[in-house]
């Protein structure tokens, strides 16, 4: 027949892929977040193509993260060319300038005057050079004479203005010719005719004359001196004050001032890419060797790595959010949520844990947000504080009250942070935040702890407590069930949890073990005793060996329906092995009787199939089970009598090997046996007989 589910020993095609090793797997997922994290930090790091161009508004808002200061080179050359003007100033001899206009202008009148003369036009000019004799052209001389009246005031406002600006600054005896080049070069930039232009250049550049004593070159040394001791203009930024707003045109000052807070690019080159990866790096080998060394359980249990990662990778994902924004405003910041990998951590594992963690978080926060120490500071205390605050936590009021603790704890870091960058407002605003990321930390924590329980198989004291409750669906199929079996398990839990306390193993989890131990007589409650009525026997027709296949069976239905309503792993392990490898021995000694001796009749048939008690929680609930059935047997019980049967009974677990691999210890067991003895005493203790009132006829 064709088997339609495939070859024998097909499995999926990743099968092949994952490791079956925890160790390994816990290696691999390891690995995945540290690629991941890589990820995110080369995204936040690696060279790109710049968000600012000078004259291009800007695509973001952007807050300087600390304090700095940078030079204003437009503000700076601005500076040290005043100083350069009041400098030239002090060489400049106002006297001849005003002598040089002064000359100028009674020459172009005497020219205005001799143009209105009669007679020939060389002849005025001769005449007029005579006087004056300006290095000019005849051609130029011809047009100022024969300018119009519009053209006239002109030529003369023109010649002013070339003169004047010339004579501005310092005229050498050696540096004559330049300054008018320099006239000439000025004039031809004006918006002129030809004639005009040349006539007013020739008219200034024949009227220049020195104004100073010094030579250019010891003035212009002079300057320098003077101009270098001008020194640079800065701008200073303070933290969490801005630099540039959205739609701001980028000056050559802002791009300066980005380039300085590291806003262009973060890292410049991927040498420094490559120096970030390898800080990563070690600091994962440091967490491989912490974990090897401090807690190689969690390092070969691939569910707690895989936690731990999802946690680690949440927090990293919103740190690398939270830093997108820290630009724009570093009150963001404050929203890191390295609280809740100390909390969290600190829950399900240990504070070792949680601190290891949070120190590395604090590590990668300082990467994240750029070094800025402030932010860095504030998430790094907040998460040690929610990882030392978590001391004990069996109920939902504890985490509560642990996570109001941390969010005061965190709006004091925020705002004493906040105080060393900006004003009250921001401080207020700081410490709000800082109780909010507290807040948004414990409900986060309260939600997610399920979900982790779940993926990691770590049961927490709160689990525990919720499953002792009545109310828990199993719990209340078992009282509608098997109400003697629940009874039973009731009393139980007393025993366990008391001797757990005396022993040190956890009470919690002995207590909740004893509640579901008997689980799995739901299906099949009137064979077991406590539930038969008075009278009545299921295994009256039934043969010893049947009979024991319906007790022992029990166990493995109990397995089932605690998987099937997703118990613990470690309460079933303890339903799982609470009989261990024992004997069925009322029924073994009825097929003795009837099968005619021990030769005749197997013993390994009798025996539970269940492994032994592998933790002292199950071996407390293996004899709490024995204990409690068969105190109930005892005929007027006292504390003696309690004490023998205690002892007979762990004896006899002792002889049949049943505890060898519980980790139990002589003393324990000595502490163990007391508590029971104790407790049943309590439940057993001798009544009071009250005694019944008659009433006598005519007394009222």
């Amino acid at each position: 027949m064709e088997d339609k589910e495939g070859p024998k020993g097909h499995h999926p095609w990743y099968r092949s892929i994952i490791p079956r090793s925890g160790e390994k797997r816990a290696l691999l997922i390891s690995l995945a977040l540290l690629v991941l994290i890589l990820a995110l930090l080369v995204l936040e790091y690696a060279p790109r193509v710049a968000r600012f161009e000078v004259g291009k508004p800007s695509t973001e808002t952007v807050i300087s993260s600390r304090d700095f200061s940078v030079v204003d080179e437009e503000a700076t050359r601005e500076a040290r060319e005043a100083e350069r003007a009041r400098k030239e100033r002090l060489f400049v001899d106002d006297s001849a300038n005003r002598e040089a206009l002064s000359r100028l202008g009674l020459f172009f009148d005497r020219a205005r005057e001799t143009s209105v003369l009669e007679g020939d036009l060389t002849d005025k000019i001769n005449a007029l050079l005579a006087e004056e004799a300006p290095d000019m052209s005849l051609k130029s001389m011809k047009t100022i004479l024969q300018a119009s009246e519009e053209d006239s005031p002109i030529i003369f406002a023109t010649a002013v203005d070339l003169l004047t600006t010339a004579m501005s600054r310092p005229v050498s005896s050696d540096n004559l010719k330049e300054k008018k080049d320099e006239i000439k070069l000025r004039a031809e930039a004006m918006p002129l005719a030809e004639d005009i232009r040349q006539a007013s250049m020739e008219l200034a550049a024949s009227f220049l004359a020195t104004n100073t004593a010094y030579s250019s070159e010891l003035i212009e040394r002079d300057i320098e001196d003077a101009m270098n001791n001008v020194e640079a203009v800065a701008a200073n930024y303070s933290a969490g004050q801005k630099i540039v707003e959205k739609g701001e045109i980028i000056s050559e000052l802002t791009l300066a001032s980005l380039s300085e807070a590291g806003a262009l690019s973060p890292v410049g080159n991927y040498q420094q890419v490559l120096g970030i990866s390898v800080m990563v790096i070690v600091l994962y080998a440091m967490a491989l060797v912490f974990f090897k060394r401090f807690r190689p359980d969690i390092a070969g249990n691939w569910r707690v790595v895989a936690m731990i990662c999802l946690v680690f990778l949440a927090f990293c994902v919103s740190c690398r959010v939270c830093a997108v924004f820290i630009d724009e405003n570093p009150l963001w910041g404050y929203l890191i949520p390295l609280a809740l990998v100390g909390l969290i951590l600190a829950v399900l594992l240990d504070d070792l844990v949680a601190l290891f963690m949070v120190v590395s978080g604090g590590i990668l926060t300082g990467l994240f947000v750029k070094g800025n120490i402030y932010l860095t500071f504030s998430a790094l205390l907040g998460g040690i504080a929610a990882a030392l605050l978590v001391t004990e936590i069996r109920k939902r009021e504890d985490l509560i009250r642990a996570a109001v603790e941390i969010s005061l704890i965190l709006a004091v870091i925020s705002m004493i942070t906040a105080s060393l960058i900006k004003d009250m407002r921001f401080i207020l605003l700081a410490g709000l935040l800082g109780l909010g990321n507290g807040a948004v930390t414990a409900v986060l924590t309260l939600g997610l702890l399920p979900v982790l329980e779940r993926i990691s198989g770590i049961t927490t004291p709160m689990h525990l407590l919720e499953l002792a409750s009545p109310d828990q669906p199993l719990m209340r199929e078992l009282v509608s069930k098997a109400p003697g079996t629940y009874s039973h398990s009731v009393i139980m839990g007393n025993l366990a949890n008391a001797a757990a306390l005396e022993i040190g193993a956890d009470a919690q989890l002995a207590r909740v073990g004893s509640y579901y131990h008997d689980i799995g007589k739901i299906k099949r409650s009137s064979f077991f005793v406590e539930n038969q009525p008075s009278g009545s026997n299921g295994h009256v027709n039934l043969k010893p060996n049947l009979s024991a296949l319906v007790i022992t069976a029990h166990v493995k239905e109990g397995v089932e329906l605690a998987r099937e309503y997703h118990l613990p792993q470690e309460v079933v392990d303890i339903i799982r092995q609470h009989h261990g490898t024992s004997l069925v021995r009322y029924f073994y000694a009825r097929a003795l009787e009837e099968g005619g001796g021990a030769d005749a009749v197997s013993e390994s048939r009798f025996r539970y199939p269940g492994e032994k008690p592998q933790s002292k929680e199950a071996a407390l609930v293996m004899l709490a089970d024995a204990v409690e059935a068969a105190a109930k047997a005892l005929e007027k019980p006292t504390p003696v009598k309690l004490e023998q049967l205690v002892k007979s009974l762990v004896e006899e677990r002792l002889e049949d090997g049943q505890l060898s691999e519980s980790n139990m210890t002589m003393g324990d067991l000595e502490k163990m046996s007391k508590a029971f003895v104790r407790v049943l005493s309590g439940m057993y203790h001798e009544r009071i007989e009250y005694p019944v009132l008659v009433k006598e006829e005519g007394v009222s």
